[in-house]
């Protein structure tokens, strides 16, 4: 039997009876890790990480998300896995989200000069007229794979428009990321070590190639303003530009297509909330809330104790791994009422599928407007909707995905 450390363990969906008995009776608990089974061309590799403490609590999770100083997302990274030599963790803290301040306030603040509601706003009638093809096509068709057809071809359309990017390139960024995000799901990475540093070798050619092509011919594409913006008279370097677009390219993608691959399915399980979301329109801001609760795309983030301390109750020595997980912070009945039954109209819902603090998600906007789109697109024709084959999960402790989920019309 695996445990919450263990990818394979979510291949059945997430354990949330085993997370709610740890908000009940040990809400920072220690986690031993098991041993994962890696290869390359140099034979295989045996791993066990050191173990770390679960966070489950809302509050908790909260907490420790806004105590940077002393939960830091860059002494050893924000990924579970520990990174394996010195050179692999400062290749790590070159991604936003493995980066503490001063570097990570000044690298956010570039990107947020660009990066802004606005300019999301004005990706709106793009988005628009993605949603409204990806429908008219599924809904004539009338069976499909959630997943294939819509959940991951709205982000991919919407993120080559953004980056300004030959829409026939879009189906790099997918396989990618399925390659980073899935490495531990046999049919995507497969524990493939070099195959993982392909991926970045691949990507980060193509960036550097697309930052060369817009510092020469600027447009108003955001590779265009990221490659040219300056924050107190610095630009970005490559590395730094090369990895910031790489999470672009994967969290642009992966949290937006298993929001609504997922939300999908939870409307299909839930006919009650299905038929209200088709008799109230104005339901939908609040239905994407919900789902983004429902479904925490992200399931977790790691940190660091930098110093002795305590969290919930529990005394932590430095140099501790800390993982606080969203996806049972968002089950918290302290926080959400009879949090285990989906309700659309749901208010309040403070959820934390975004995080909280320095390091509150970036594209939170971008998601919601592509999420609130498509289902505003899909409503009208939602009625009928129904599972047409049983779903196939993605083997990760990292994100809360589908791989593939067929329904009908």
């Amino acid at each position: 039997m695996t445990g919450i450390a263990h990818p394979a363990t979510f291949a059945a969906g997430v354990p949330h009876d085993t997370f709610a008995r740890l908000r009940r009776d040990e809400p920072v608990a220690w986690t031993e890790e098991p041993v994962l089974v890696r290869h390359s061309a140099a034979g295989r590799i045996a791993e066990r990480g050191s173990g770390y403490w679960t966070v489950t609590r809302h509050a908790a999770v909260a907490e420790a998300s806004r105590r940077t100083d002393v939960f830091s997302s860059g002494e050893r990274g924000a990924f579970l896995v520990d990174p394996r030599t010195k050179a692999d963790l400062a290749r790590t803290r070159e991604l936003l989200v493995n980066m503490d301040a001063p570097r990570h306030t000044r690298i956010r603040r570039l990107v947020t000069s660009v990066f802004t509601p606005r300019a999301v706003r004005a990706l709106a009638d793009g988005i628009r007229a993605h949603a409204r093809g990806l429908v008219a096509s599924v809904v004539e068709r009338g069976r499909f794979d959630a997943v294939d057809d819509l959940a991951a071809e709205l982000p991919l359309l919407v993120l080559a428009d953004l980056l300004g990017m030959p829409r026939a390139d879009r189906h790099l960024l997918f396989r990618w990321s399925n390659h980073l995000v899935g490495f531990d799901d046999p049919e995507y990475g497969g524990g493939d070590i070099d195959a993982y540093r392909q991926v970045f070798v691949e990507a980060f050619s193509y960036a550097l190639e697309l930052a060369a092509q817009r510092r020469a011919r600027p447009g108003e594409d955001l590779v265009s303003l990221l490659a040219t913006a300056e924050v107190d008279g610095r630009r970005l370097s490559d590395r730094e530009f090369c990895h910031f677009w790489m999470l672009l390219v994967v969290a642009g993608n992966e949290t937006t297509r298993h929001l609504i691959s997922g939300s999908l399915h939870a409307l299909a399980e839930h006919p009650d909330q299905l038929a209200r979301l088709c008799a109230e329109p104005s339901l939908v801001p609040a239905a994407v809330e919900e789902l983004l609760r429902w479904v925490t795309p992200i399931m977790q983030f790691r940190r660091t104790a930098t110093c002795d301390t305590e969290l919930d109750g529990q005394k932590i020595a430095k140099g501790d791994k800390v993982v606080l997980y969203y996806v049972s912070a968002n089950r918290d009945r302290a926080v959400f009422a009879d949090p285990d039954r989906l309700d659309l109209g749901r208010d309040p819902n403070p959820h934390l599928s975004f995080g909280v603090g320095a390091h509150f998600c970036l594209g939170a906007s971008l998601t919601r407007l592509e999420a609130r789109t498509l289902l505003e697109e899909l409503r009208p024709h939602l009625a009928g909707l129904a599972l047409d084959g049983a779903p196939e999960r993605l083997e990760s402790n990292f994100v809360n995905g589908l791989k593939s989920l067929p329904v009908r019309l």
